[in-house]
């Protein structure tokens, strides 16, 4: 009996590593495909017809070719610019809007609830916001990447439920001992609500790392592009491979393919959320129980 349950346990032990690696495997291959074709020559492409799992001869001639290019440079500043001062806009706008209405004696706190969930339920539509952005002068800027979405209403509910979580005796000390709502926020609640802060932020960053739709209606300018439309403006260009190989260039070997161009910049787009999101994963582990458990 007892052998038997061994046996089954072995199998059981087998069946769950076998299915894990291939789902490894299956996750895996996308990312290593990608990162290999990035690294192809022109010739190599044609050689082996276009489908390449490991290359041959790895060349970084797609990554120089992006990078020698000031287009493609400084889509790349924009989107880290985006990135960092949209999530910092965001986040503080967004905890100061949730403190606010997370306060019990705060006259029309209801009002200011329906507010923020109506705009959740129903959007404002494209061309009111685009009218609204010409007027104030704002399209063609990199204002208008940041101003429309400063403060965002799923992460105000979530940050609003978090504050209302920590004990009351906890505020009513720093109130009697002369606390008021600025150091309240700054000293008590903001220490106690890294957790909450650190995932919020990665989302809103991840949000406005990935974002180009925004880009294509408000930005004509090519100086304020993201990376994220270059990238989108890349894929649907089937011949950009000519745009990044002068024509002094005639070997194949020292030609990049359009394909190696369009996976070499998934590659750049990808890699500064995986350098960031390790530094988080404590905070982000944390901060994804909010709201499922409380007390």
């Amino acid at each position: 009996m007892v052998m038997k349950m061994l046996r089954d346990e072995r199998a059981y032990q087998v069946v769950s590593y076998a299915v894990i690696a291939l789902l490894s495997l299956a996750s895996a291959y996308p990312i290593i495909y990608v990162l290999s074709m990035s690294l192809v020559s022109e010739q190599e492409w044609v050689q082996r017809s276009g489908f390449i799992f490991l290359p041959y001869r790895p060349t970084l001639l797609a990554y120089e070719r992006l990078f020698s290019g000031s287009v493609f440079t400084g889509a790349l500043k924009v989107s880290v610019m985006r990135a960092v001062i949209g999530t910092a806009f965001t986040l503080t706008m967004t905890l100061i809007a949730a403190y606010v209405v997370s306060r019990k004696h705060l006259v029309g706190r209801k009002l200011f609830l329906l507010l923020i969930l109506i705009t959740i339920l129903f959007s404002s539509g494209l061309i009111p916001t685009y009218l609204v952005l010409k007027n104030l002068h704002l399209l063609d800027t990199f204002w208008s990447l940041i101003i429309p979405g400063l403060v965002d209403s799923w992460s105000l509910l979530v940050l609003k439920q978090f504050f209302e979580g920590i004990p009351k005796e906890i505020e009513e000390s720093a109130e009697i001992d002369g606390a008021g709502d600025w150091t309240l926020l700054s000293r008590i609640i903001l220490p106690m609500s890294k957790p909450a802060l650190a995932a919020i932020g990665l989302f809103i960053a991840v949000a406005h790392w990935n974002s180009w739709f925004d880009a294509f209606i408000y930005i004509n300018n090519p100086h304020w592009m993201p990376l994220q439309l270059i990238m989108r403006n890349m894929f649907a260009n089937a011949n950009i491979g000519s745009n990044f190989n002068p024509t002094s260039v005639l070997n194949p070997a020292q030609r990049v393919s359009t394909e190696s161009l369009k996976m070499a910049v998934a590659v750049i787009g990808t890699v500064p959320i995986l350098l960031v999101y390790p530094f988080l994963q404590k905070h982000f582990t944390k901060g994804m129980y909010l709201g499922a458990v409380k007390g």
